[in-house]
């Protein structure tokens, strides 16, 4: 097994990488560029692979060094929030977030085990409601939601940006291999999500419709996002599914994209009272959140 490569020159990699300049890794760092750059060409010889091109006008990374950077990356987050929690008060106590249904049940779920154990004594209370909570009565620390961004009067946050296309049963799907996705789109009942906003682009079924030159033959409604997809999953129709939510489906191969995915202009913001957002309990999670969201935004989504 080969030996770990010295600490001091990964974080030396980290900061020249981070910041595209081994000049500002050195600003960062309180090193000279050339102790940054001895410390890199250390860290190459261990690795055997080159991790920067040198140019006259300054260095970018190798596709090495891009895959690199983004596993190690990771490794620092987590040691800068494991230093700065060590330097917190006690996180024991209540903490209650408010976030939508779909995102509880299909992104947060999954991944909670690991708040848990980071944070033993955290007793979290999670409520799932797709209305935007009153935080100033006290009775929620934190929420989630998604949405064009603007909450005014409350500390606003930028968690997760999403994508959007048609999805299938994979069953469905392989019991008529050669339909085309706008006969699909055609003659399957699409599932309609009547809880979306007007302002929500790509949300709705008429754009694509369009796009695809169709006309539904028949809606089914349901009341959210999460329900959409579980309906799907049991081939009741085709539903218009966002990455945040139907990655655990995709992944086991339950669902599978009929379109290309397109970018939402809405996304997921963490939202909490002006004057809190540094409250232990809420910055252990806001903290734990963007670890999270910062692994889940390099997940590939699959191709239709």
């Amino acid at each position: 097994m080969p030996a770990s490569p010295p600490l001091n020159a990964l974080r030396a990699f980290e900061a020249a990488a981070r910041l595209s300049s081994f000049s500002a890794a050195a600003g960062e760092l309180h090193l000279t560029a050339a102790a940054i750059s001895h410390r890199i060409k250390e860290l190459e010889r261990a690795l055997g692979v080159p991790l920067f091109v040198r140019r006259a006008r300054g260095v970018s990374l190798t596709e090495a060094g891009r895959h690199y950077q983004a596993r190690i990356a990771d490794a620092f987050r987590i040691i800068t929030s494991a230093t700065t929690e060590l330097n917190q008060p006690p996180l024991a106590g209540p903490l209650v977030l408010s976030l939508p249904h779909g995102f509880c049940r299909h992104w947060l779920l999954p991944r909670l085990t690991g708040l848990l154990e980071r944070h033993p004594g955290l007793r979290l209370t999670l409520k799932a409601e797709d209305r935007l909570t009153d935080l100033r009565s006290g009775q929620v620390d934190l929420a989630i939601r998604f949405g064009a961004g603007g909450y005014l009067g409350l500390h606003t946050e930028l968690l997760l940006k999403d994508a959007i296309t048609v999805l299938a049963a994979s069953r469905l799907l392989d019991g008529h291999p050669h339909r085309s996705t706008g006969d699909w789109l055609a003659a399957t009942p699409l599932l309609d999500d009547i809880g979306i906003r007007p302002t929500e682009p790509w949300s709705g079924w008429s754009p694509w419709l369009r796009e695809a030159g169709v006309e539904a033959t028949g809606l089914i409604g349901v009341t959210d996002a999460g329900l959409a997809l579980d309906a799907c999953r049991q081939r009741l129709g085709l539903c218009l599914g966002r990455w945040s939510l139907a990655q655990p489906l995709l992944q086991a191969g339950e669902l599978r994209p009929l379109l290309p995915w397109r970018g939402t202009d809405f996304a997921y913001y963490l939202l909490s009272r002006p004057g809190e957002e540094d409250n232990p309990r809420i910055r252990a999670l806001r903290l734990w959140l963007r670890e999270q969201a910062a692994l889940f935004a390099r997940e590939p989504r699959p191709s239709p």
